[in-house]
């Protein structure tokens, strides 16, 4: 009797639980994944009897199985079935024209082979069914038996918010000039302004970047970008989106007053696999496996900056280090809870020559910037039907500073978040969470032989904020969605006095913010998107003294005097055309009050962080840092365009720009010793922003691409000496521009492996920029005795950024 076995491949339904259901008009044409390979399992060595197992699958954007999940069976046929699917693959799900992630169930059917069967135990039948896929594959496959249902497909997709601008990994990876980094991609969308070419901090529709809210996950952390060289903190290939919010973000997100931008991370991998690169700059690794039959994950990554060599020999006068490091582990309690610890942490160090006319000072590097922080994330997850609920704890250590100003901050944060659909039309989510803060502060010397100032000068407050949330997502028709929402918080500090006597000052001022966001579809094709909120934000401290644009980046939260308050507004159309091309055109306007911003300068007659240095004879003294920096009101209105045709064409592109203006109620200080308030452009308006690229995939493995970005000038004044005259701002720095380029070749390893040579560059045409801030100033005395300051406009750059390396998959 010849041996014989039978497996049979059931694609069952599974529940959709994203997005609501709409009318097809409304949506791109979904193709569901159908096998690519063959689907037999042979039957498990050793084992005895009929089996059933129903794995459920997660099936990549490249056709491969990234996870198998037993929901059924019983071992070893369980085991034996998820070694196996996990070497099958798929033509990928499409929605559209654009591969998607798809979750699919699969069930299995063993048939014990013949000669070990019982002569009288007839086989029984079993029905043999799969998913036929497009002949043009030429893959042959069983028909499915006369008596099989219909099978039936549907995917688990991203819902994305009104508002919300999405990049995939995939999609910027080979973006000329992000070096395969989704974060530093984000410099390319629209509504960014930014501080200095080839650094990653931004004007984010008006509000300056300690008003952009970071997260990973959900945990917020104080930056997502390393600042020399703008990489992302967190490893690429650890990322699965990134997200921004321009304004208005959801109700889940509070306590900025600004932009928002979210990175979300992949989900456990079910099989092992890894990534590598080696560069001139930098180099980096991930890792990740399952574990325990797969009810385990394990994931480990980080990256190492070494760019001094290259940096020092075209601005020796700049040092520049980095690196960072995450590691996650998942574990399946059950087939509806889930435990995971996430820890991530970075460090950032940029120095730059003393400017001081004094050999022995100018010797030394001065500390710009250096920043430490870390994270440590535990979080609890329950599934129910058609939702989420998560529980999560984080603890935190950061620390920011410039010469002569250091601040750390140890926190504590707590999270509840929950995501239920209600019914076919509506989804609650809703949340609460509480974060403390306890900073402390050192003032170090900025020279040799200067006394260091004591940190009690200005003593730091401990924070403690509190947050409610809760928006429902509402299906009014198949064309009309409307998302109503409401913050509520609560901002709590306290600190010391500097005088021990009048003990400690303590504030409580709790706020409530609103956020409405809607979405209708016009024709096929054509939408129409709106939203509008409110937020708020503690004060925040801007590390240093002096207000140089690397100084900016996101501050500290110090003491509740007044809270920094957004309210933001928008509406646009979003075109989808022929060829997989997206248009988007969207109008803002954003109202600020309460800003910190570098038009906050405090005078003579306020409490200083720092003293200022005796002024010579005859002259008074000009302005220095606050150390809250006196609140300013202000506003942002623009356009913003957007065409994009994905990365996943032979030719494919990318054009964002930006028309906007930016104003401020400024402070200027005046030679007399008073000041005058004066409504006038920001220091970083820039009225055009352009961002275009193209790639072409050449064949052979090889794509080539350019970027092009330009931007117009910022503001200054006129100077008396150091002193600004009216009319204020009323000039321009010149225009800027730079061209990134981009080459790889690429070839399999494998069935999913790749190795890559790349070659890119940042700023090839070595262009310098202008900048109104870090004035180089002279004095010198007059021939009266007087003392006469003249500044001139300072050159930031050229900051270039060669890159040549290998990237490797498997």
């Amino acid at each position: 009797m010849s041996i014989s076995f039978r497996a049979a491949c059931v694609l069952l339904a599974v529940s959709l639980l994203w997005p609501l259901p709409a009318a097809a008009e409304d949506l791109p044409t979904f193709t569901p994944p159908v096998p690519a390979t063959g689907t037999d399992v042979p039957y498990p060595s050793g084992a005895e009897g009929d089996a059933r197992v129903v794995l459920e699958l997660i099936v990549e954007k490249d056709g491969s199985v990234s996870s198998a999940t037993a929901v059924e069976g019983a071992e070893p046929f369980t085991q034996h079935a998820r070694q196996a699917v996990l070497g099958w693959r798929f033509v990928p799900a499409q929605r559209g024209a654009v591969a998607i992630v798809a979750r699919i169930r699969v069930q299995i059917f063993f048939d014990q082979p013949a000669k070990d069967r019982l002569a009288t135990a007839p086989p029984p039948a079993a029905p043999i069914s799969t998913v036929a896929p497009p002949p043009s594959l030429g893959v042959p496959v069983a028909p499915p038996a006369a008596q099989e249902p219909p099978v039936e497909i549907t995917v688990s997709g991203v819902r994305r918010e009104v508002g919300e601008l999405q990049l995939s990994a995939e999609e910027v990876r080979e973006m000329p000039g992000a070096f395969g980094d989704a974060f530093r991609a984000v410099e390319a969308l629209p509504g960014l302004t930014p501080l200095v070419s080839g650094i990653p901090y931004f004007y984010v529709r008006g509000a300056p970047p300690n008003n952009t809210g970071y997260y990973i996950d959900g945990v917020k952390i104080p930056l997502l970008f390393h600042l020399g060289l703008g990489q992302g903190v967190i490893h690429p290939g650890l990322i699965d989106r990134v997200e921004l919010f321009p304004s208005a973000a959801p109700a889940r997100y509070g306590g900025s007053a600004g932009g928002i931008i979210v990175g979300q991370t992949r989900e456990p991998a079910g099989a092992p696999r890894g990534e590598g690169s080696l560069r001139l700059v930098d180099a980096g690794v991930l890792l990740e496996t399952p574990f325990a039959d797969g009810r385990g994950s394990a994931l480990v990554a980080g990256r190492y900056g070494y760019p001094g060599p290259i940096l020092s020999a075209v601005s020796p006068d700049i040092a520049i280090g980095y690196w960072d490091y995450q590691a996650r582990a998942t574990w399946l309690l059950t087939a509806r809870d889930t435990l995971a610890l996430f820890a991530i942490g970075s460090h950032d160090y940029l120095a730059s020559r003393s400017s001081s006319p004094d050999p022995a000072a100018r010797a030394q590097l001065v500390e710009q910037f250096v920043s430490d922080f870390h994270r440590l994330d535990l979080r609890y997850d329950h599934a129910t039907t058609g939702g989420n609920l998560r529980l999560a704890v984080t603890g935190g250590y950061t620390s920011q500073g410039a010469a002569p100003t250091y601040v750390t901050d140890d926190s504590l944060a707590l999270r509840l978040e929950f995501d239920q659909r209600l019914t076919a039309s509506a989804r609650l989510r809703a949340g609460a969470e509480g974060q403390f803060d306890k900073y402390s502060m050192r003032l170090a010397t900025t020279a040799p032989g200067e006394p260091e100032v004591p940190a009690g000068a200005y003593p730091p407050p401990t924070n403690l904020g509190a947050a409610v949330h809760t928006d429902v997502v509402l299906r009014l028709s198949p064309r009309v969605e409307l998302v109503p929402g409401l913050r509520g918080e609560v901002f709590s500090s306290s600190r010391s006095n500097e005088a021990p006597s009048t003990g400690r000052t303590e504030t409580f001022v709790p706020a409530l913010s609103p956020r409405l966001s809607a979405r209708a579809t016009i024709t096929r094709g054509v939408a129409w998107l709106s939203n509008l909120g409110l937020s708020h934000q503690y004060p925040s401290l801007r590390v240093g003294n002096v207000p140089a644009p690397l100084l900016t980046v996101p501050g500290f939260p110090f003491g509740v005097h007044r809270l920094q308050t957004a309210a933001q507004a928008s509406s646009g159309f979003e075109f989808t055309l022929p060829g997989k091309l997206v248009v988007a055109t969207t109008g803002f306007f954003s109202h600020f009050s309460g800003l910190t911003d570098l038009t906050a300068m405090c005078f003579q007659d306020e409490p200083a962080l720092v003293a200022p240095a005796a002024p010579p004879p005859g002259m008074i003294t000009p302005p220095y840092v606050c150390p809250n920096n006196r609140p300013v009101s202000g506003r942002a209105y623009g356009l913003e365009l957007l065409v994009r045709a994905p990365f996943s064409n032979r030719l494919s592109g990318w054009l964002s720009y930006t028309l906007s203006r930016s104003t401020r109620e400024a402070h200027f200080a005046t030679r007399t010793g008073g000041e005058t308030i004066a409504t006038v452009p920001s220091e970083f308006d820039r009225t055009h922003v352009l961002n275009t690229s193209i790639s072409y995939l050449l064949g052979r493995g090889w794509r080539a691409g350019g970027r092009f970005v330009f931007y117009t000038g910022t503001p200054y004044s006129a100077r008396d000496g150091s002193w600004p005259v009216p009319p204020y701002n009323a000039y321009r720095t010149p225009a800027f521009f730079r061209v990134d380029v981009r080459l790889e070749k690429r070839w399999r390893l494998g069935e999913t492996g790749s190795l890559a040579f790349v070659l890119e560059g940042l700023n090839v045409t070595m262009s310098k920029e202008v900048t109104g801030l870090g004035l180089d100033c002279n004095g010198k005395e007059t021939e009266n005795g007087g003392f006469a300051t003249t500044c001139q406009q300072s050159t930031a750059g050229p900051l270039t950024i060669p890159s040549v390396g290998i990237e490797a998959f498997f």
